[in-house]
């Protein structure tokens, strides 16, 4: 299966908050970067489209579709990050309980979130129902860094640990066979 996978543009959020499955807007004009994104991936002849259903990816996936179906999954979420949505990095350092998730982030979820062991299970069965339905066809995915990564961590057969040594910028276009 060829895969084409790309992370959403950069958003609206304060710089150093963290956001994973809050629904953050977008900048002004976002509009204009998601058509040039499209344009590079006109010439694809994509036989599935899915994505993550937060907005900055669905409407990135959108625009990419250009009229066709999109297949939004819940699985293709970032990291949730519970009770830290939407504070600061620099204050969620200094809780208590953030020692042990940094520690151990791979199996310690962020109060009422989840840990990457989680996500990347999740990652890991959506994967293989994909693999099963579109096993020789060419499948677009528009999702975030931490989806990305578990993606090529999983094509690549790497340990967890070193998912997050790849680098995944924003509006970043990737392509691999899984």
């Amino acid at each position: 299966m060829k895969l084409t996978l790309i992370r959403h543009i950069k958003t609206s959020a304060p710089e150093g908050m963290c956001y994973g499955q809050t629904d953050v807007a977008l900048p002004e004009g976002y509009q204009t970067i998601h058509v040039q994104l499209a344009e590079q991936l006109k010439d694809e002849a994509f036989d599935a489209l899915y994505a993550s259903p937060l907005q900055r990816c669905a409407l990135l996936a959108n625009t990419i579709a250009a009229g066709r179906p999109v297949i939004f999954d819940d699985r293709l979420k970032e990291l949730n990050f519970g009770d830290w949505e939407n504070k600061m990095w620099k204050n969620i350092e200094t809780l208590p309980e953030a020692a042990a998730f940094f520690d151990d982030y791979i199996h310690v979820p962020p109060p009422n979130g989840e840990s990457f062991k989680a996500m990347t299970n999740r990652i890991s069965q959506f994967m293989a129902e994909l693999e099963a339905n579109h096993s020789q066809q060419n499948v677009l995915i528009v999702a975030h860094g931490g989806p990305i990564r578990v993606i090529h961590g999983l094509a690549e057969n790497l340990p967890l640990e070193d998912y997050f040594k790849r680098e995944v910028p924003y509006g970043q276009i990737s392509q691999l066979y899984y």
